[in-house]
């Protein structure tokens, strides 16, 4: 029932937003070769000082990050394989689906929020977590120069509490217990395991070459963000399409306007004008 329903999703998605495809892809080539020198790519003026803010203390702590999170998903997995049953089935196949969704949520909440508010001056997470958002829309090719470490530090990191407790409850818990709550623990973790590459598989939506074919099957299928699609939101000013995990809930949210709706809330209590700081940077020339 589930999968007829994501299937049926993806259906309507893919044809409500093809004339969107296409316009933004359109639209995307005239921009990239009207502005191509002093817009976009590694040698914009914005481009270079923020790919230089990079530091030596952000790849520690995305090493860190990388190390834990791997070894947390490996010992859950194996915690998990030990405590499910055939009982668990159904529950399990509801779980993982409900984890995707919910990731693909998280990570356009996360995307909008860093897209649009913020500035790279803020104390700690300017330099560390917004920079590379702002770098993201002025050099779009730039993740795709980034290694596994840089491109997957910070989705790591964002998932090490939800497996650190995982982990906890599988070391502190009966066997009962764990029996009882494992469809949950399945779809925490089909949460987790998606957040974590949720960086990686934006990488792959603009990556054009060497693509491994498992790749571009699970992009035509729509299973994972798909390149074209992707393009739609690098349309300047970048305010729509934010989810980029797999993208399914692109087109219904922006059906309802959802993202519009929280700027101009945020907007009418704080004053501040979404996406000022990323247009600040797209326009810097010395």
């Amino acid at each position: 029932m589930a999968s007829g329903g994501a299937e049926c999703a993806r259906l309507q998605a893919n044809g409500a937003g093809a004339e969107l495809e296409a316009e933004a892809e359109a639209v995307y080539a005239q921009e990239e070769s009207e502005c191509s020198s002093r817009r976009w790519g590694a040698q914009h003026v914005g481009a270079r000082e923020l790919a230089e803010l990079y530091s030596p203390g952000k790849r520690l702590q995305e090493w860190i990050s990388v190390i834990l999170c791997f070894c947390l998903i490996s010992f859950n997995f194996y915690s998990l394989l030990s405590y499910l049953s055939l009982d668990h089935t159904l529950s399990v196949i509801v779980g993982i689906f409900a984890g995707v969704i919910t990731a693909d949520f998280l990570s356009g909440l996360v995307h909008w929020g860093a897209d649009t508010w913020g500035s790279v001056e803020l104390p700690i997470v300017g330099k560390a977590f917004i920079r590379p958002f702002r770098e993201h829309h002025i050099d779009p090719t730039a993740i795709t120069r980034h290694d596994f470490i840089e491109t997957n530090g910070d989705n790591c990191m964002m998932t090490l509490v939800p497996l650190a407790n995982m982990a906890y409850k599988f070391v502190s818990l009966s066997p009962e217990a764990l029996y009882q709550t494992c469809p949950w623990e399945c779809y925490v973790f089909a949460l987790a395991i998606f957040v974590t590459l949720t960086n990686q598989i934006h990488k792959w939506s603009h990556t054009y070459f060497g693509l491994p074919r498992w790749v571009i099957f699970l992009q035509d299928w729509h299973v994972i963000l798909p390149r074209k699609h992707h393009r739609i939101h690098h349309v300047s000013p970048h305010e729509t399409y934010f989810c980029i995990t797999t993208g399914w809930l692109n087109y219904p949210l922006e059906k309802i306007g959802f993202w519009r709706c929280l700027e101009n809330i945020i907007q009418g209590v704080t004053g501040q004008k979404p996406r000022a700081d990323d247009m600040k940077w797209a326009q810097k020339v010395k």
